[in-house]
């Protein structure tokens, strides 16, 4: 129970800790010498006060009391070691990097991106594209010969050398566009990778990009048309197969059958029907024919076309061919583009999910790297490059003597300095599992770039307690939230479902805090109309069983009658009470929520002990509870609490 509450309450704390992060650190009080600092106490107590006012409320005094008590339980859960333990550290480590996440992302970058997804979301866009491939971590020599190679095909096509199509069908490393011009059809957002949507958005129509790179090269983006964005389609759609290796005769047998199929619809039979019947799609064909909604490029280009060429639910297309073979298209439903706010939580996930998150990592990259002096060293890094052998690339190299050889700065951050010797020791570390490049350069800028990433985020990592104090104080209620849960499991709450003989010597020794009121022995019926109650009350007195009667009377109305019956304590149940000291079948003069009550009262049942399994799970919880208190008075006892009462008065003037 502690674990999950906890959970919920940390995103509370976030709203008060940041108004107290400024005030002393002096400690409260001290376990063993252990101090436990004011500032931590006082967030805490905040957070507390605010969520538990309106149902307990706790005065600084006895907050401190519980709050001392829950640090020394968490005490002799690090002196048992269960701080050390796997699980502990697996579930602390995972805790803490969600905490930390956002300390790592540029949330402006994001509202931007998110708004710019749905600015895009508005417009489909066609054009097309040259591509000369370049690996995503390419060496700078490499990037500047395939940039200048684009740069010239660029010129080629402004001058008149050549134009657009003809280079794409010639140069591009998109074979599979190339053999239409370079020609991508329309897309729209998150269709295509980041930068390269983005070119192609911004490009005017008619207009030759510069080169945009991705992580599949340099491409040239030509821009055709644009046109309001299509949306979303559902429709049903009957297909006949028809390979488009067949023969002329395979192929006319087939769209004779789809023109008898068109017929029949012509003639108000069933859409769905015909479907499931003759549709070669078996999937769709179940379901009438339908197909979930869908945008552009998800489906042929034909198809897609005759789709969003329907406007009127219920109509349908003529038969037409694709690579698939011949369909009908009714259309079910047109989705246009929802408002933003409707939007707004899938394009979130979207953004995520997309390249385009990286911008959000890049900009607090280079957020640390101004605020820690970030020195660059190509000419060192390069140097590498001549120091490696061509064995690096098969996973055999075992340099000899390099912390020596190569002791020149690549990077320096935050007065820390990194040299060759030490992106060395990351790329021998890291050597039998990484995918190489064709080149040793490649390689060497590559993990470069993982080397000072990974260190630069890591150094960031480490500062976070020190840098954001309401990070602390997150960090260290999520740790002793979990030690707590760990060690009353261990203590109190499992030990209490484990010690039956301890459970049950318990309830012998309280058995008078366990006893029954008076109890009525009852069957409360309700009815909702009025000749039916009548006809209960009647079978009531017959003594037909109720579950007779219900079963009966439910038939025809499902809620016409409902009863709960059993042993009711007194000053438990208001209808119970209401009929208290009467006898046999009475029907309560007032209809409840509009219907009639009727109750057959059979006899009433002495005050009086209850058994064991009767109040098993009250004694459970109090016997939890006396452990609990046992322990505490041996952790009292075992550790020694100093309070600071100047620094808790001042506390307290503060509140």
């Amino acid at each position: 129970m502690f674990k999950s509450s906890l959970v919920k309450g940390i995103c509370i704390a976030c709203i008060t800790l940041t108004a107290y992060s400024q005030k002393t650190t002096d400690p409260l009080f001290t376990i063993d010498n252990e101090p436990v600092f004011a500032d931590e106490f006082l967030a805490i107590y905040q957070k507390n006060r605010e969520i538990g006012q309106q149902i307990d409320p706790k005065s600084p005094e006895e907050y401190l009391r519980m709050y001392i008590d829950f640090k020394l339980k968490v005490r002799e859960a690090r002196a048992q070691g269960l701080d050390t333990l796997e699980n502990f550290q697996n579930e602390f480590r995972s805790y803490r990097a969600s905490l930390a996440k956002p300390y790592f992302t540029d949330n402006t970058v994001n509202e931007s991106l998110i708004r710019e997804a749905y600015e895009r979301m508005q417009k489909d866009i066609r054009a097309g594209h040259i591509m000369l491939e370049l690996p995503q971590n390419a060496a700078p020599s490499d990037t500047l010969r395939v940039y200048n190679e684009i740069m010239k095909i660029r010129q080629d096509i402004l001058s008149g050398k050549t134009n657009f199509e003809d280079a794409a069908r010639r140069l591009s490393k998109d074979t599979y566009s190339a053999q239409q011009g370079g020609d991508l059809g329309f897309f729209t957002v998150f269709n295509m990778v980041y930068p390269f949507e983005s070119a192609a958005y911004n490009t005017p129509i008619g207009q030759l990009s510069m080169p945009v790179r991705t992580q599949f090269g340099y491409h040239l983006i030509k821009k055709y048309e644009e046109r309001p964005a299509r949306g979303q389609v559902e429709v049903a759609h009957i297909m006949i197969a028809v390979d488009p290796k067949s023969d002329s005769a395979t192929i006319a047998e087939a769209e004779k059958k789809i023109y008898e199929i068109f017929e029949r619809i012509k003639s108000f039979e069933s859409f769905e029907a015909l479907a499931r019947q003759y549709s070669d799609d078996k999937a769709s064909g179940r379901n009438g024919g339908k197909l979930p909604p869908f945008g552009i490029n998800v489906m042929v280009r034909e198809f897609e076309d005759k789709a969003f060429s329907l406007t009127v639910p219920s109509t349908y297309t003529e038969p037409f061919r694709t690579q698939y073979g011949f369909h009908i298209i009714q259309l079910i439903k047109r989705y246009p583009i929802p408002s933003f706010e409707e939007a707004r939580k899938e394009l979130e996930v979207k953004v995520q999910r997309d390249g385009r998150s990286n911008l959000s990592k890049e900009a607090v990259l280079a957020r640390f790297k101004r605020e820690n002096n970030y020195v660059e060293y190509p000419k060192n890094i390069q140097a590498i490059v001549k120091f490696l052998k061509p064995e690096y690339l098969k996973n055999e190299w075992t340099p000899e003597n390099y912390n020596r050889k190569m002791n020149k700065p690549v990077f320096t951050y935050a007065g820390n300095t990194f040299r060759q010797s030490d992106l060395i020791d990351f790329m021998l570390l890291n050597q039998a599992q990484d995918a190489k490049s064709e080149t040793l350069e490649r390689e060497v800028w590559k993990n470069f770039n993982r080397f000072k990433e990974s260190y630069i985020f890591s150094y960031e990592d480490s500062r976070l307690e020190e840098k954001y104090p309401e990070f602390r104080y997150l960090v260290n209620e999520y740790r002793d939230g979990i030690l707590l849960f760990e060690i009353m499991e261990k203590e109190v709450w499992g030990k209490a479902l484990r010690d039956s003989a301890g459970l049950m010597e318990f309830f012998n020794k309280h058995k008078q805090f366990y006893q029954w009121n008076e109890r009525m022995n009852a069957t409360i019926v309700k009815v909702t109309t009025d000749a039916v109650a009548k006809q209960v009350e009647k079978d009531l007195r017959r003594r037909i069983p109720i579950d007779t009667i219900a079963a009966r009377a439910n038939k025809i109305n499902p809620l016409e009658v409902s009863f709960e019956r059993g042993l009711f304590e007194k000053g438990t149940h208001p209808i119970a009470d209401m009929v208290w000291g009467r006898n046999g079948i009475y029907r309560l003069p007032d209809k409840e929520d509009g219907r009639t009550v009727i109750v057959d009262i059979l006899k009433y049942l002495p005050a009086g002990p209850k058994t064991f399994e009767e109040t098993r799970g009250a004694v459970i919880t109090d016997y939890q509870n006396y452990l609990e208190q046992k322990w505490l008075e041996y952790l009292r006892a075992r550790y020694l609490v100093t309070l600071n009462q100047e620094v808790f008065q001042s506390i307290v003037n503060q509140l």
